[in-house]
């Protein structure tokens, strides 16, 4: 019998680690909200809507995924974030965690002074839920207002205010009030 067992966990273990199904994959593959070094992260999925959701949107549309940003996760949203998480992670399943998040901000968020792209516009849009009192207009380009106001968020929350955006500072703008 202890034999049979051997055999068996040997079977397993073989197909796993050879890419076989021997074992059910977990439910989600990025619902994990923690990320070293920068804790936690919100997780987004089908269904919501959100300022976070029509970041996620413009950041998708930034990195080649056309995408529209009316700020609601739908199944447009998930194919383009599946098919994201296809390309620079391990696994997939459409949501939006941790893992999702700091990918997202190292492969697709050009925003220095001067550009204009979609990843500006996420930028904007993150800013905004700030709420201070001059709301940026959404138009992509990073200019002096974009700059001042960004530099006055690194500022006010311990972070180099160099104006321009690092994954640090994505993260506390994503994280919100």
């Amino acid at each position: 019998m202890k034999v049979k067992r051997i055999a068996v966990t040997g079977l397993v273990a073989a197909a796993v680690v050879a890419g076989g199904t021997a074992l059910p994959s977990p439910a989600s593959a990025d619902t994990v909200p923690y990320a070293s070094p920068y804790g936690y992260w919100p997780v987004l999925k089908q269904g919501q809507v959100s300022e976070n959701v029509r970041a996620l949107q413009w950041f998708l549309s930034c990195d080649g995924y056309d995408q529209p940003a009316p700020s609601h996760y739908g199944p447009k949203t998930t194919a383009n974030v599946r098919a994201f998480q296809q390309r620079y992670l391990t696994s997939f399943d459409g949501n939006v965690g941790a893992l999702t998040w700091t990918a997202l901000l190292t492969h697709a968020a050009p925003t220095g002074y001067g550009q204009k792209n979609h990843c500006v516009k996420a930028l904007q849009v993150l800013l905004n839920k700030w709420r201070y009192n001059d709301d940026l207009p959404i138009t992509g380009y990073h200019g002096p207002r974009t700059k001042k106001k960004l530099v006055r968020f690194q500022s006010e929350h311990g972070l180099p205010a160099t104006g321009v955006p690092d994954v640090r500072t994505y993260h506390r703008l994503i994280l919100g009030k």
